[in-house]
This record gives C-alpha cells, structure tokens and sequence, in this order.
C-alpha cells in the first residue's frame, strides 16, 4: 500500500470518497470498502486527478501536472509521515488553481520533506472548474461541492489518520490561493467544527462568491452552447471547453483574470468575508496567514498590457480602491504592489487583525523571496517549491530557472521550519502579527 522514501513512508492514491451512481454533479458520499483501498500506487503521477485545461499559470509553474491521469472520480488523497510516527500532527494541504485547476496528486506537493520535520502530511484531490461550480439543477440554495468533498476528506483524516501516525485531535488544514479560500470556509463553518484545529491560509483567494445569479447565467450558457441542460451526458472535453468559453470576458487593467468560483449559498455566506464576522465565527484555536510581496505578477508578466503600464493608469487605480501609495521603481511594479495589496494583502491583514481582536492565535507572514523570472518577483506560487523543499519534481518551472542550489536549500529550510513549527502548536504561540 506504501512506498518508502528515505525514512518517510508514503501512501498514495487513497479513495475517501465516491459520485453515488457516477452522477457528474452528485453530492459526493463515503468511500465504499476499506479505507485507502487503492493498491499498487508508487507514484504521485499515477494518481488521477480532476478533469481540466491547461492552467494559464504554466508559463511560470510549468506543466508537471498535466502528466496525471484525469477521472471524474478522482477523490484520492495521499499521505506521508516518518516510519514508525505516532500522535504526530497532521497537516492537511489543500491545492490551488484559480478553483479550475490543480490537483493534490501533483508531484509538487510531495510532502516527504514536510513530514520529515515531524508531521503527517495529506494531500487532496477536489472537485475543480466545470464539475465542481456548474449548478444544472434549479435549487433555491446553489452547491459548493468542493466544501463537501473536502468535509469527507476530513472525515476520513478524523477516522484513519491514527494509523498513518497521525493525531486526529491536531489537524491544521493549510490551503494556498483556491485552497486557502476553502480552508478560511471551513474554519468558520460548523460542519468542520471538531474536524480542525488549527488552519494556514497561503495566498488565500479572496473573492467573495458568485452571485447565485451569475453561477445559474453561467451554467445556462454551458448548457445552451452542449445543447444538453443536464450536461450528464457532454463528453468532458467538450464540457470543459465550453465551461472555459462560459466565462470569457476581457480583463480590465488591475482585475484578475475570471475564473469559476463557488456560488454564494449555504457553504459560502458573505459573512465569510467580512473580516468581525469571520473572526467570530471561526472554530479554531490558532490561524497562519501568509501572503507574497508581488501576489499578482503571475498574472501580469506575460501581459504586455500589463509590462507597458503607465504611472498614470495606476494612480487612477490607487484613487478608485482608496488604496495606500504603491511602492515600486516603475509603474509596472506599482500596478503589481497595488493589485497584490487590492486582491490579496488587504484582506489578509484585515482578517489577522479580527481574529487576535478576538483573542485568537495569530501569525502573519510575508515572503519576499524573487523569482529570476523577469516582470514575475516574489509572486503567487513561487513560495510553493520553498515550502515543500522538492526542487527537483518543479523540474520545467521557468520561475525557478536561475534559482542557486544553496540559496533555494536556504529558503526552503525556513519555511519548511516556519510551517511545521505552526503546524506543531509552537511559532504560533508568539500571537504576533507583523511583517
């Protein structure tokens, strides 16, 4: 069931849930048989994850993921933990990808160098893009199926963890960009009350939901250009296609670029992003929040909208967001310092302030390492290779073309420290909040 790698013992490709007779947007329900009953799996990229395109991100993150399998059913996660742990702390990550791509099952997310500073790590798969954000059945209250595939993937950490080497009772639930939206979700949301104990949230998204409006405008436009209103039976190319097409629009300077995003409805209140609001209603005992100096040049390096800014288009900006003065050299460098403050820093903070207002343990960080890549600094998913410490599996990643080998070792050192020890209750106890 596991391989070894060094004194990590990893298991991969675990079923923990199922669709209920293959139904394509079904809520999703417990795996059947015995728990991890999926044998002979030796490698991350064996392990199938969600349908989806490309990711426009490749460009800077390369394209590793795209040599996964891709399944309709690909509700698997992965596990690594010390041979021989035991009542280790669990750290449970959650992957990104604008809510349209990405996959636990990525071999950027190996978590070998992770467990090995004393941690079980798990990895999960969720329901991304079309499958996860169409709604093709008229329901008063839209679904976040996402939210409730990864309450399962909780539920089965609660109920097996233990025999990984992992304490049940010491879960911190860590997610980056989409994944750290659903990770702030399920820290304020009562079903994962007891399921959680602490939660990171990295780059988190901070869009507030679809409107229910727009989520049903949307799917009817996928439905109309398939011909098929249910969209069962849409082969999931054409399905993935035509969702992508759903949402084409242009993308106004300052904006980033549209993508899915889950629908405003009974796991996505708008109270969860009113800073007070979510403080108080947050279950955990301690938060991490932790955002990149230049969030958006991922999205804007390759624009070349964006690259010819001028100083001009960025100070209307700054007025229309009553926005604090961007700090950069050009003005490109003060649209990204703008953007990444509008979009990511802001909220951020806000949310770190309200939960220790409340009493509640704080930790805000900021990392500033750049990327060589040029127009890209220290952007959205370059702290990923750094916080994993797998250098090698980011192999055709251009944002780490020209990183030293010491240097990056360096880097990923501390972070690799900075997370765990959160992880394991001790950083965290500092209740700080600074950059």
């Amino acid at each position: 069931m596991g391989s070894e790698v060094g004194r990590i013992v990893s298991s991969l490709g675990l079923r923990y849930a199922e669709l209920p007779g293959g139904e394509r947007f079904a809520a999703p329900v417990r795996a059947r048989g015995r728990a991890g009953a999926r044998s002979g799996v030796r490698r991350l990229v064996d392990v199938p994850v969600f349908p989806q395109l490309p990711s426009r991100l490749s460009a800077a993150m390369g394209s590793e993921i795209d040599r996964n399998p891709q399944a309709e059913d690909a509700f698997y996660l992965n596990v690594w933990a010390p041979e021989g742990a035991r009542d280790l702390p669990v750290l449970v990550f959650l992957h990104g990808g604008a809510w349209t791509t990405g996959g636990g099952s990525a071999a950027w997310y190996d978590g070998s160098v992770l467990a090995a500073s004393g941690l079980v790590v798990v990895t999960v798969n969720y329901r991304v893009g079309p499958l996860a954000h169409l709604q093709p059945v008229d329901t008063e209250v839209l679904h976040n199926r996402p939210l409730e595939d990864l309450l399962l993937a909780l539920e089965w950490v609660q109920e097996n963890v233990s025999s990984y080497g992992g304490d049940p009772g010491e879960v911190t639930v860590a997610g980056h960009s989409a994944g750290g939206w659903y990770a702030h979700a399920l820290s304020v949301h009562p079903a994962a009350r007891g399921l959680v104990t602490r939660a990171a949230l990295l780059s988190m998204g901070t869009e507030p939901g679809r409107s229910p409006e727009l989520a049903r405008e949307i799917t009817a436009r996928v439905q109309a250009s398939t011909g098929d209103e249910s969209l069962q039976q849409v082969p999931i190319g054409t399905l993935l296609e035509a969702g992508r097409d759903a949402l084409a629009t242009p993308r106004a300077l300052g904006d980033l670029p549209r993508s899915y995003l889950p629908a405003i409805g009974e796991f996505s209140s708008p109270d969860v992003w009113d800073p007070v609001a979510a403080a108080a209603a947050c279950h955990v005992d301690a938060v991490y929040i932790r955002t990149t100096a230049s969030e958006t040049g991922i999205f804007s390096f390759a624009d070349p909208g964006d690259r010819a800014v001028a100083d001009e288009q960025v100070d209307r900006l700054v007025e229309a967001w009553d926005a604090p003065p961007p700090a950069g050299d050009t003005p490109y460098e003060r649209l990204i310092a703008v953007t990444t403050w509008r979009h990511f820093s802001r909220f951020a903070t806000e949310l770190a302030i309200a939960h220790r207002a409340a009493g509640r343990v704080v930790q805000l960080e900021r990392f500033d390492e750049r990327s060589p890549l040029d127009g890209l600094g220290a952007a959205h998913c370059f702290d990923l290779p750094f916080q994993f410490g797998n250098r090698p599996l980011w192999g055709d990643a251009p944002m780490l073309a020209g990183v030293h080998p010491v240097r990056f070792a360096e880097v990923s050192a501390r972070w690799v420290a900075n997370l765990a020890g959160f992880v394991r209750g001790e950083i965290g106890r500092k209740n700080s909040i600074s950059y």
